[in-house]
């Protein structure tokens, strides 16, 4: 056995995920990036094991945030328990690090949920249908005011409803960014640290991003828009194939190959990356998600790429080798 490999009992590694959740987090001032410095410098093996954390962020992204858990406390444990598991997978090379990080945040407590790959429908009480997309989570609160649906991670597409009996309210759909007040309508949003994106198939929604003094934007059937807690952009055309995720499909028209695997990687568990020499070749069709092997076996054929699988997690689409 390799004595410097971090074990999950290990107080080091304990140590060096909690360092991870509270730079990730937000929660470092100056005199804590002095503390995290000096931790690191105590011992080699604190350094190895702040190696191994600090290239799970640097090779996933940061620690989500914005997900609204119930509290601060209960988030950071959950985070603390998966970023100790990832941290040590990753050190020890095994591509469930990369399932551990991809899935935590949707996992918390959300009511409504996917795993990576997975799409499912949902009725709820007041008859909206509420589809929810590959790694998503939501939860929905309803009272006496409002029909509120708070999105926590991915997309979800929304048909509301109006149950016979039930006052009518104002239904919404709240992310980090602000919230999309329905109004008779079908719809997608799909969140992001950033940036929320709607696209409205029948009618229209109203967009209030969350700053004081945003502007509220109309965006109507046949548009998408992208908005910021600051300000939503100008409604434009619906993308084509918008929402061919609710049907299971992916649609490319003339999309980079890059763009089109980023989209892809959702719905399969593990790393797809793909090479910078192929990144801006075009691919165009229409592709089963629910058998994402079989989408890169077409790549492989009509493209001049090749499919690099270290593992079923770990693969790299690049340039076929000549000959």
């Amino acid at each position: 056995m390799n004595p410097t490999r971090p074990r999950g009992d290990d107080p080091v590694v304990l140590q060096a995920a909690d360092w991870l959740v509270k730079l990730h987090a937000g929660e470092m001032d100056e005199a804590g990036h002095r503390a995290l410095h000096a931790w690191r410098a105590q011992a080699p093996e604190h350094e190895r094991a702040w190696q191994a954390a600090d290239e799970l962020a640097r090779t996933f992204g940061r620690v989500p945030t914005g997900l609204g858990v119930p509290t601060l406390e209960s988030a950071r444990r959950l985070r603390r328990r998966v970023l100790l598991r990832s941290t040590v997978l990753l050190a020890t090379g095994a591509p469930a690090a990369w399932l551990a990080w991809r899935t935590w945040g949707v996992e918390l407590a959300a009511e409504y949920r996917t795993a990576v790959g997975e799409r499912r429908g949902f009725v709820l009480a007041d008859g909206t249908r509420l589809l929810l997309d590959t790694g998503s989570a939501a939860d929905v609160v309803f009272d006496e005011r409002e029909r509120l649906v708070l999105l926590r991670a991915g997309r979800i597409l929304v048909e509301t409803g109006h149950a016979a009996g039930l006052p009518a309210r104002p239904f919404f759909v709240q992310t980090t960014q602000g919230r999309v007040r329905a109004l008779g309508t079908r719809f997608t949003v799909r969140g992001g640290d950033e940036r929320t994106r709607v696209a409205v198939f029948e009618h229209a929604v109203e967009i209030a991003p969350r700053a004081a003094d945003a502007t509220r934007v109309v965006v109507r059937g046949g548009q998408e828009v992208d908005f910021t807690r600051d300000a939503a952009g100008t409604p434009r055309a619906i993308a084509a194939g918008a929402d061919a995720w609710s049907q299971g499909v992916l649609v490319a028209d003339r999309q980079r190959l890059e763009d089109f695997l980023a989209e892809l990687s959702r719905y399969r568990p593990g790393v797809l990356h793909c090479a910078p020499e192929v990144a801006n070749l075009r691919i165009s069709g229409v592709f089963q998600v629910a058998d994402t092997d079989q989408v890169l076996a077409t790549l492989a054929q009509t493209l001049p790429v090749q499919v690099r699988m270290r593992t079923r997690y770990w693969v790299t689409v690049g340039a076929r080798a000549p000959g």
